[in-house]
């Protein structure tokens, strides 16, 4: 069984590096073609000397063929979708929608309160039958000390 399974990571380890030599290759394949791309890119349109003005004037004319290709593509707007200006301004009826506003937390306010008071009145009953369940209790306690005190003095 150990036999198997060590054959089996063996295996496994195998193809893991099969599969990075692969990779490796591939990366270095490209590469090279790159590099053979740009040798030929020289060739036929020669690039202006490093550091030069004439270099610098190539970059920023790449930089702006790249800009206005994704421009053109409509990329440009970030992909944001078009809101509308009063929803995106909060304009509209605003002095209707105020109200509502008000009238809404007005009756959420009251709601509040009326939940606050009825838990309060709970609170007071429970409190209430809790002291009426003592007093019963300590009336119980004094009424057997009184009968115990009248049998022992009479």
């Amino acid at each position: 069984m150990a036999d198997l399974s060590l054959h089996r990571e063996t295996l496994a380890e195998e193809a893991q590096r099969e599969r990075e030599a692969r990779v490796a290759d591939l990366r270095q394949q490209r590469k090279d073609d790159r590099k053979l791309q740009r040798e030929r890119l020289d060739d036929v349109a020669p690039r202006a000397e490093a550091g030069t003005r004439e270099r610098q004037l190539e970059k920023k004319a790449l930089v702006n063929d790249k800009m206005k290709e994704f421009r053109d593509k409509g990329g440009g707007d970030g992909g944001v979708p078009e809101v509308a200006e009063q929803e995106l301004m909060g304009g509209g009826d605003s002095l209707q929608e105020f109200k509502a506003m008000k009238a809404r937390e007005e009756r959420k306010k009251t709601e509040r309160e009326v939940r606050r008071e009825e838990i309060a009145r709970a609170r007071e009953v429970e409190r209430q039958e809790r002291v009426r369940e003592y007093r019963e209790r300590e009336e119980g306690v004094m009424k057997g000390l009184r009968e115990l005190a009248r049998q022992r003095f009479g």
